[in-house]
């Protein structure tokens, strides 16, 4: 039934040209929102999805081929092009039984349309469809990977804009990271954020956590990492944030120090990270897995323009 549905999707939108934007992770609103934090809030529980275990071969699928196309072959796909589009396949997913078994080519179809999406929504230089398949033995053309293209983005309702813990970076590093300003440092924070939740996205266990917690977790241990003396009062203010589940925080904090091979909680800095079996110290580049999952921060949000303190 799923192959046959996918089947008509994609004869359905033989002649139509790809959807083609612009979009910035850390800034997914298509014009200033009047409070963004709030609209971020409000809008992250949309985005955030919940693949199921009967999806978890077809993810797992595609995940791989995404992440042989960012680190392997001749063709090197953009980092947030591969964490935008493992984004959109999860979200298909979420939504949308892929017929993996009867059509053994369809979990690969898309991953490649979800790769050109995202590269098409950050303007970055496209990569071939050849290309990027060379290993491969058999070969998807073009018009079949834009007809896909149209189905993931009628799957996603047309919500290309995803709300990620990318998005959630700023706010938390204006609003509670601890004072004097220190560009470079706030900068290498950052930025070592960002590298660990691209090196964390492809852990199934974090669709647990909503995009706030994961960009909180994230920050916290790259804070650990690179100014300790500041985590303090760094973790406390993000603590003080009403929306920010302290629970899965410490939850999110101890499967990125898992993955990314951390020696302490994000959560915590000055406590041992409990390593649970099922938790891998290192991330594999080719077998991503995905399990049963459900979505986290399910507590009620408060809207919070400004620091905790104004919070409420």
């Amino acid at each position: 039934m799923a192959a046959e549905v996918l089947r008509r999707e994609l004869l359905q939108h033989e002649d139509e040209d790809p959807y083609e934007t612009e979009f910035d992770l850390e800034n997914p609103f298509a014009s200033p929102a009047d409070e963004p934090i709030a609209s971020l809030l409000d809008a992250e529980g949309e985005h955030s999805p919940s693949v199921s275990a009967a999806a978890s071969a077809a993810r797992r699928a595609a995940a791989g081929f995404i992440s042989k196309a960012r680190f392997g072959g001749e063709v090197a796909v953009h980092p947030r092009v591969a964490y935008l589009a493992l984004n959109y396949v999860d979200r298909y997913l979420s939504k949308r039984q892929l017929p993996g078994q009867q059509l053994p080519w369809a979990p690969r179809l898309l991953a490649i349309s979800c790769l050109s999406l995202a590269a098409k929504m950050q303007r970055l230089p496209a990569f071939s469809i050849g290309d990027i398949q060379r290993d491969d033995d058999f070969m998807l053309d073009a018009a079949t990977v834009q007809r896909m293209e149209r189905v993931v983005l009628d799957v996603l309702d047309w919500r290309t804009r995803s709300v990620t813990p990318l998005a959630f970076l700023g706010f938390f590093l204006s609003a509670c990271y601890p004072p004097p300003p220190h560009p470079p440092q706030v900068a290498a924070v950052k930025a070592r954020a960002v590298d660990l939740l691209l090196r964390v996205q492809p852990e199934v266990k974090m669709a647990e956590f909503s995009p706030s917690v994961a960009a909180a977790a994230a920050l916290l241990a790259a804070t650990g990492e690179i100014a300790a003396e500041n985590l303090p009062a760094f973790r406390a203010g993000v603590a003080a944030c009403p929306f920010v589940n302290s629970e899965k925080l410490r939850e999110c904090g101890e499967v990125m120090a898992a993955v990314c091979g951390l020696g302490w909680s994000a959560a915590s800095a000055d406590t041992p990270v409990t390593v649970l079996g099922h938790h891998r110290s290192t991330s594999s580049e080719s077998e991503w897995t995905v399990g049963s999952v459900g979505n986290g921060g399910g507590d009620a949000k408060r809207r919070c323009m400004g620091p905790p303190s104004q919070c409420g």
